[in-house]
């Protein structure tokens, strides 16, 4: 009895592990559109010898990668975009910058700019979907010396321009004053389409930062962003989808039944 019970909870632990790791498809009904671009228009080449540079990439059916150094004219195409087709597809961007000065010259870097944008549309007549996506920021400024600063920020909104998530980092040697890290507290956000629904999410992620006057100074900041779509849920259509917590709870259910068995029949 003993190993009748030992496989059973083996493989409810396998079926509960083989469901974290499984990606499940947008239900048809649902599309969501996704790009990831820099501002050509207005981020700007470095000055006095700055560093500067960025990536891009774009996980789905047909993921893709951009990127340049310095110059952000470099960068081609200057966009990534598709649909997401299931949850754990992404998409993100990462900037670093970084300049140094011993003789009193400027050293900067004028601004880099970058856009998300997520286009999500409910076609269905009868079905209402929650997606649930998360970001991930890793934010990081310096500054020294008598002027110098590093300003690195990334901000989520919806249609409405309400913030979802924010990375804010900034540091000044001029005005100490201005000196914070703020990031929010839940990395994940839930937005809920009704049927025919639509709506838009977007971001903006950028850096500025220079050393100046006499003297020594320096200035470096970097910025890991992504988006990812985490789970969908469906509820409202004739045929409703089971929720992605339904199995784990009917696992559960497995589990306490096994547990009563052993109850009744103690093992040796």
């Amino acid at each position: 009895m003993k190993y009748a019970v030992a496989r059973l909870l083996f493989g409810a632990g396998l079926a509960l592990s083989l469901l974290n790791a499984q990606a499940a498809p947008v239900p048809s009904g649902l599309s969501i559109t996704a790009s990831v671009a820099l501002d050509t228009a207005n981020s700007l080449d470095p000055v006095g010898g700055a560093s500067q540079s960025g990536s891009f990439f774009h996980s789905n059916g047909s993921p893709g990668s951009a990127g340049f150094s310095n110059l952000p004219g470099s960068m081609s195409p200057s966009s990534l975009s598709g649909a997401l087709l299931q949850t754990g597809d992404s998409l993100g961007l990462s900037f670093s910058m970084s300049g140094s000065t011993n003789d009193g010259a400027d050293v900067q870097t004028d601004g880099l700019f970058a856009d998300y944008l997520l286009s999500l549309v409910n076609s269905s007549a009868t079905d209402t979907f929650t997606l649930l996506f998360r970001v991930s920021a890793r934010n990081a400024v310096q500054a020294s010396g008598a002027d110098a600063f590093a300003f690195s920020d990334l901000s989520v909104k919806d249609a409405g321009l309400n913030e979802l998530f924010f990375s804010d980092y900034r540091a000044d040697t001029l005005n100490p004053g201005s000196n914070f890290e703020l990031q929010s507290l839940d990395d994940s956000f839930t937005i809920v389409l009704a049927p025919g629904q639509s709506t838009t999410l977007s971001a903006l992620q950028r850096q500025r930062g220079g050393a100046f006057g006499d003297g020594a100074g320096s200035y470096g900041a970097t910025l890991a962003s992504s988006i990812l779509l985490e789970e969908v849920r469906s509820s409202g259509g004739p045929n409703e989808l089971p929720l992605p917590g339904s199995l784990p709870l009917a696992l559960l259910g497995l589990l306490s039944g096994a547990w009563a068995l052993r109850r009744h029949h103690p093992l040796p």
